[in-house]
C-alpha cells in the first residue's frame, strides 16, 4: 500500500513539474509582447539615429527568442532556490538600484565602482581581484563611453574636469 502512494506522489509531482516547466516560459513570452509594444511605442528610430525604443526592442525579442526556445524545448532541470541564493539575488537587484539612485547624485565613477564591486564578490572573486578589476572596469567604462562614445553621463563632483 504505500508503494501504490509513493507511485502517485511521484506521478503527481511529475505532472507539476511539467506544468511549470511551461508556465516559466509563458510569462516570460507574455513580458516580452508587453516590452515589444512598449518599444514600439516609444520610437524605433532608424539606423543611424535609432530611437529611445531601439534598444528595448533588441532586448525584448532576446526575450522572446529565448523563451519561445524553453517553452519547444522544456525546462528540463530545476533545482531548488536556497536562501542564499535568494539573498544573492536581492543584492544584485539593490546594487542595480543603488547604481541607478546614484548616478545622476553623485556621477557615474563611484556607483560603477561599487556596482562592480557587489558583483565580482557575488561571483565569489578575491578581494585583491575584484578591487583592481572594478577599479580598471571604472576607468574602461569612461574611456569607451564618455570619451569615445560621447555619452553624456551625468556629471557628479567626482567627474573628470570638474
Amino acid at each position: 500500500m504505500s508503494d501504490t502512494l509513493v507511485v502517485e506522489e511521484s506521478a503527481e509531482k511529475n505532472e507539476r513539474a511539467v506544468e511549470n516547466r511551461r508556465l516559466t516560459p509563458a510569462v516570460l513570452t507574455v513580458l516580452g509582447v508587453v516590452a515589444t509594444i512598449e518599444s514600439v511605442r516609444l520610437g524605433l528610430g532608424d539606423l543611424t539615429e535609432p530611437g529611445p525604443g531601439a534598444w528595448p526592442l533588441l532586448t525584448s525579442v532576446g526575450v522572446l527568442v529565448t523563451s519561445a526556445w524553453l517553452f519547444i524545448t522544456g525546462v528540463e532541470r530545476c533545482e531548488k532556490a536556497m536562501l542564499s541564493d535568494l539573498a544573492r539575488v536581492a543584492t544584485a537587484i539593490a546594487s542595480v538600484a543603488f547604481f541607478v539612485v546614484m548616478l545622476p547624485l553623485v556621477g557615474m565613477p563611484v556607483p560603477a565602482f561599487v556596482l562592480l564591486v557587489v558583483w565580482l564578490r557575488l561571483f565569489g572573486e578575491s578581494w585583491r581581484l575584484t578591487l583592481v578589476t572594478a577599479a580598471l572596469g571604472v576607468v574602461a567604462l569612461q574611456i569607451v563611453f564618455v570619451e569615445l562614445l560621447g555619452v553624456p553621463f551625468p556629471i557628479g563632483p567626482l567627474a573628470p574636469g570638474r
